[in-house]
């Protein structure tokens, strides 16, 4: 086979050392240790490293991230509250898991599908959309959020029928986007 002019041989040997590459770890017991790394020292690099899941906080468990309204999550949570009307402790935490899941979609989820559009039109005279796997990660995320914000809900209502001694439902199916006959 002819190579081309000025191609390296593959089979040449370069005499380049090859420290750079990392040995293989060994299975054999009288092996030393590797050594772990130890994660940040400074006080500035735990802090950094803490907020590793905020990114646009969807994966954040804070209740607020920066640049987001103490004033409009309390008034997200009375509202919230004040719909569903947990009268003990498990409607309570039903109705907490409803506020976060509805908080995170309608602020977080609605913030990185901004930016993302933004980030595909800059510069841009026409429309673009972003990047397939962007759109997916977007739709991945609502579809798990809004799951989020159902089930406790449902399981709420059940809870509140039961109480009130109404029929509650033994089982309950979730149909979304199927028209009713």
């Amino acid at each position: 086979m002819d190579q081309q002019a000025g191609s390296p041989d593959p089979t040449a040997d370069t005499g380049a050392p090859l420290d750079h590459l990392r040995p293989v770890p060994s299975n054999d017991p009288a092996a030393p240790p590797r050594k772990k790394r130890t994660g940040p020292k400074t006080p500035q690099g735990k802090a950094r490293v803490s907020r590793n899941a905020m990114g646009f906080g969807i994966h954040s468990p804070a209740p607020l991230i920066p640049g987001e309204s103490r004033e409009e999550w309390e008034k997200h949570r009375a509202g919230v509250l004040a719909s569903v009307e947990p009268a003990n402790y498990l409607e309570t935490f039903l109705a907490e898991r409803m506020v976060s899941a509805s908080w995170v979609l309608m602020n977080r989820v609605t913030a990185y599908e901004v930016a993302e559009f933004t980030r595909a039109n800059k510069g841009s005279e026409v429309f673009r959309l972003p990047p397939a796997n962007e759109l997916d990660k977007i739709q991945r995320y609502e579809a798990r959020l809004t799951k989020q914000f159902y089930q406790p809900m449902h399981e709420l209502e059940a809870l509140q029928k039961q109480r009130r001694g109404e029929a509650a439902p033994l089982a309950r199916l979730d149909v979304q986007g199927v028209s009713e006959p």
